[in-house]
């Protein structure tokens, strides 16, 4: 048998998130709504309280609800209207529910006499419908005599019972003999009864209960009157209990008889016996699935089917599906418990792989094997991460009520706008997470916006508006909290500053405005000119602070003078496994959280035109346009100075940089050796490297050794990078939003081959792809070769021809991706396909080199080779493209190629050459303008998406200009719908091709030069 805690823990759980709906289902009804649903809402939860806490004997609790639900079914009934008062008084009420459901087990010492009382007289206020019409339904009882017994809202659901053909039972449970001896919660049991039919009043009987420990031991009996459409025989079968425990009540005098001779009746307070109103719920429930049938949905079913139709299709329910459910409660040690595991199955698995790598090769199967236990370890994983997961609406509904009160304390009136509220965090992050941000929204509201006075007189709207966001980015979570107010007066924070001593005036003069702004989370900083019990106490945005990095994240601060702030939170996922780089330097390993990163650059020794440069003795690297600052991870961790690297007997000459991006801070951090990604474990720092900026925990790694975790923001800090002024940053970012929209998103397939890279195509390249078995190859000579379509089709396995690893092994079921827009299709054969992605591909063609492949980039935190197949296939067929080649040379023609996606860019570049051409490359129509006011050009290839001045105002330029309208301009885009066709035409392209068509291009290229144009 289970315990009873276990019971009344659930009990508690339930009872917890109803009253979150309570609450919000009130705010919205001070807010103004007159939503009938949402009233039901409300009436719903208060009333499934109610009857549940009424199995626990839990006094207090169901009077409170009890009257509560009176208020609720008076508003559901239209017989009175919301006020003010009356949603301070409910609000007030879910209070004291949730203090007691808290303390459960204390709930019988709870005073709530006052408040049962002040809901009590808003009742009484009220002109409430009399009774009188009700003679009908109970035809032999005095009226006023059954008033001081049952509410008149009751007699109305007894009537509405008796019209849709309901019968009307009294049925007498044993919580130990219903309820225990069969292993059922009370709360199951209870959705069970609410399943079947309408709980119109109910009791329970402790008088022998010495405690709530001895509820589940004692033989209390829960008593509850109930209308349902279920026959008599059919009930105790419903309900799974003795037949002898229902019995049926006639809707006249039986019923009178029934109700004076309960105990509840006999025991009942004054204020129960007041005529106060209570009304159950206007829908009676049948278990329809998910669906909720109401009173006049119900009259239709009734009416259309026969009575044993219905007994049968609820006979048949009730007995298969009645307590089936499709959650179970899990204890939340349990699961950290599994979490704890799989981190340790990750780090073996990382052991595993490294050690027995030697043997995969000469152990028939072992790889599959492995390649099982690795795909099996990270489904597991990341499985068992999903059940910690919760969304931020947990913490974000708490933030209405929040508002509702601050304004009413400071007379301001405030609009509340929750967005994200599905975005998910792990477990032990949202419950870190409500007291910084319940501290962000006090201050938003006290600090932030002005009072309705202060608004008219700058002519803003009186109510103030706090956006609460919560959103993707860059493989963190975002939390906004944004006001409209006044903004922050960073002269007002450099004179307190000053005045308190915490800078002086020589350190101020260099900060920067982010970094000035960055005082207020500074210990005993305030603004404020008044100490208030709401904010401002001087401690308190110092504690955020604390509390936000002790997550892995960081908090940044923007704000405009008179327009408001935005305090934006950026926190990791999880904090158990994360995906890492490991890197080098000074011979000891680093593992570099791979949500940081955004690129590796590589600088040679000697190359002029990629370098690190001094800007003021700081180091800064000039990354297309921009000046990127550098740290060297060897010199801020005291293992070396940058000049001992350029003088060590060991350096290769090559620079190794990544790019990181911590917020909207982006900088390089140079390192010796950069190894491969690894699933890392991560465990807190050791007491001793607490104060370690840069390091935010330890980990092993797969080879058993220990390995430090970098923090990317602690280096930041710890090396005094200085960045750019928020303005400058903000209208840069600006511009690069702009810049984003108008970038060409590809849908990419991205697969494994028998090594351990990562490759990627763009799906414009893929006619499809075939699952096939490796008995499905045939091999002539040293070609392979499948059946596909009643032809045969060569296959080939691009690890043979590229520059990347490979292994002997092959498992039994593999892939070949058939390609189009290519002369001679070749299938390339795979051995995974890992997703396929709709992404903007930010091209680095400088790490990571070879023939037949683009470059790299970085895909969910992974890195991704881009293949390129034409070259793919010339190394493939080396004679038969060469034949190609000389084929499509038309001597020294110059091409200008304007394209500003670097992938595309880069794959036509190649082709172009290939097939003998001198090609230029702009990456927008304005550079290209300039161009060919410099340099001879014989023909244009455009895309027609790009910043600054696209494809379309670039060919009209060039339609307006007498020395270059006669010039051969061609479309070359991925747009190719009719409509986008006839508006190239229409700017005076000569030609529209879609890009990746490399044989059509060459042939159109070929004609247009041949002066064959239109």
């Amino acid at each position: 048998m289970i315990h009873n805690e276990e019971f009344i823990n659930e009990f508690v759980e339930e009872a917890e998130t109803h009253l979150q709906m309570v609450e919000n289902g009130l705010l919205a009804m001070d807010e103004g709504s007159r939503d009938k649903e949402n009233i039901n809402n409300v009436f719903r939860s208060i009333h499934s309280i109610k009857g549940t806490a009424g199995f626990f004997g839990l006094e207090k609790i169901v009077e409170l609800a009890h009257v509560m639900e009176n208020i609720l079914g008076e508003l559901r009934n239209d017989k009175i209207e919301p006020t003010a008062e009356m949603v301070d008084l409910l609000l007030n009420g879910n209070d004291s529910l949730k203090e007691m459901v808290d303390d459960v087990f204390n709930s019988a010492g709870y005073d709530v006499d006052d408040l049962i009382n002040n809901m009590t007289n808003i009742l009484k206020g009220e002109n409430v419908c009399d009774v009188s019409s009700k003679d009908e339904i109970i035809t032999s009882v005095d009226t006023q005599e059954l008033v001081t017994k049952i509410s008149k809202a009751q007699l109305e659901q007894i009537e509405q019972a008796k019209k849709h053909g309901h019968y009307l039972y009294k049925v007498k449970i044993g919580i130990n003999r219903d309820i225990g001896a069969k292993e059922i919660s009370p709360v199951l049991f209870f959705k069970k009864i609410q399943s079947v039919g309408e709980i119109v009043d109910s009791y329970t009987d402790i008088s022998d209960v010495e405690s709530i420990d001895s509820v589940m031991d004692s033989d209390v009996y829960f008593s509850f009157v109930f209308t349902t459409v279920l026959e008599k025989n059919l009930l105790p079968i419903a309900l799974d209990i003795d037949s002898d425990s229902v019995e049926e009540l006639d809707f006249g005098e039986a019923l009178n008889k029934e109700i004076q001779s309960s105990e509840k009746l006999e025991k009942s307070k004054s204020v129960n016996s007041s005529e106060t109103t209570d009304d159950k719920e206007d829908a009676l429930v049948i278990n329809t699935g998910d669906t909720i049938v109401s009173d006049h949905e119900t009259d239709v079913i009734l009416d259309n089917n026969e009575n044993n139709e219905v007994s049968d299709l609820i006979l048949k329910k009730s007995s298969t599906t009645a307590v089936v459910e499709d959650s179970v409660r899990v204890h939340v040690s349990l699961l950290n418990d599994l979490l704890n595991l799989a981190s340790e199955m990750v780090l073996g698995r990382n052991q595993l792989l490294r050690n027995i790598e030697e043997y995969r090769k000469s152990i028939v199967g072992l790889d599959a094997i492995l390649q099982n236990i690795d795909r099996v370890t990270t489904e597991l994983q990341e499985k068992i991460m999903q059940t910690r997961m919760q969304p931020v609406g947990n913490v974000f509904n708490k933030m209405p009520r929040v508002i509702r009160d601050l304004s009413k304390k400071l007379g301001k009136e405030v609009d509340l706008n929750i967005e994200g509220s599905h975005v998910e965090l792990d477990k032990s992050i949202i419950e870190s997470l409500s007291d910084p941000l319940t501290h962000l929204i006090r201050n938003a509201v006290d600090h932030g916006l002005e009072t309705p006075d202060q608004r008219k007189k700058v002519n803003k709207s009186t109510v103030g508006q706090v956006d609460l966001k919560a959103y993707h980015e860059s493989g963190y979570v975002h939390i906004d909290i944004i006001d409209d107010g006044a903004g922050i007066d960073s002269e007002r924070i450099k004179k307190k500053a000053i005045d308190k001593g915490l800078i002086n005036e020589v350190d101020l003069k260099n900060m920067n405005e982010q970094e000035i702004l960055q005082l207020l989370m500074m210990p005993g900083f305030s603004t404020a000119d008044q100490i208030t019990d709401v904010s401002g106490r001087g401690v308190g945005m110092d504690v955020v602070k604390t509390n936000i990095e002790k997550l892995g994240g960081t908090i940044e601060i923007k704000t405009i003078l008179g327009e408001g702030t935005t305090f934006r939170m950026i926190l990791p996922l999880t904090l158990a496994i994360i995906p890492s780089l490991i890197v080098e330097v000074s011979q000891f390993k680093f593992a570099l959280p791979q949500v940081n990163l955004q690129e590796m650059v590589r600088l040679k020794e000697g190359d002029e035109s990629k370098k690190i440069e001094y800007v003021h003795n700081a180091q800064v690297l000039r990354l297309r346009g921009k000046l990127l600052p550098i740290v060297d991870l060897g010199e801020v961790l005291g293992l070396r100075s940058f000049k001992e690297k350029e003088v060590n007997k060991e350096f290769d000459g090559i620079t190794r940089i990544l790019v990181l991006k911590v917020g909207s801070k982006r900088f390089g951090l140079v390192v010796d050796s950069i190894y491969d990604e690894e699933e890392i474990l991560v465990k807190p720092l050791p007491k001793y490297f607490k104060n370690c900026q840069c390091y935010s925990g330890v980990t092993i790694m797969g080879d058993g050794k220990t390995a430090m975790i970098l923090d990317p923001e602690g280096i930041v800090n710890k090396a005094s990078l200085r960045f750019m002024d928020e303005q400058v940053k903000a209208s840069e970012a600006e511009v690069d939003d702009q810049l984003n929209e108008l970038k060409e998103l590809q849908n990419m397939l991205i697969f494994k081959c028998s090594g351990d890279e990562t490759f990627g195509i763009d799906l414009s390249l893929v006619s499809r792809v075939e699952e096939i078995t490796k008995n499905d190859i045939d091999k002539v000579g040293n070609k392979e070769y499948i059946q596909y379509r009643g032809d045969a089709l060569r296959v080939v396995r691009p690890e043979n021809y590229l520059p990347v690893s490979k292994k002997d092994h092959s498992p039994e079921k593999l892939y070949v991706i058939i390609p189009k827009l290519v002369k001679n299709p070749i299938g390339i054969i795979i051995e995974k396909i890992h997703d396929t992605m709709m992404t903007s591909i930010h091209l680095n063609q400088e790490d990571i080199k070879g023939r037949g492949l683009l470059g790299s980039t970085i895909l969910n935190n992974k890195i991704v080779l881009l293949v390129n197949i034409y070259e793919l296939f010339e190394m493939v067929s080396p004679e038969e493209y060469e034949n190609e080649s000389l084929k499509n040379r038309s001597g020294e023609k110059t091409i200008l190629l304007a394209e500003d996606t670097p992938f595309f860019a880069r794959l036509t570049k190649n082709y172009l050459e290939w097939a003998g051409y001198n090609v230029l490359l702009t990456e927008n129509g304005e550079q290209a303008l300039e161009v060919l006011k410099e340099k001879p050009v014989d023909l244009v290839l455009s895309d027609i998406q790009m910043p600054v001045m696209d494809g379309l105002d670039l060919v009209r330029s060039i339609r307006k200009n007498a020395k270059l309208n006669e010039l051969p301009v061609i479309a070359l885009t991925s747009m190719t719908s009719d409509k986008d066709k006839q508006l190239g035409m229409q700017a005076g392209f000569d030609y529209y091709e879609f890009k990746l068509d490399k044989a059509s291009i060459l042939y159109t290229l070929k004609k247009a030069l041949s002066k064959e144009v239109k």
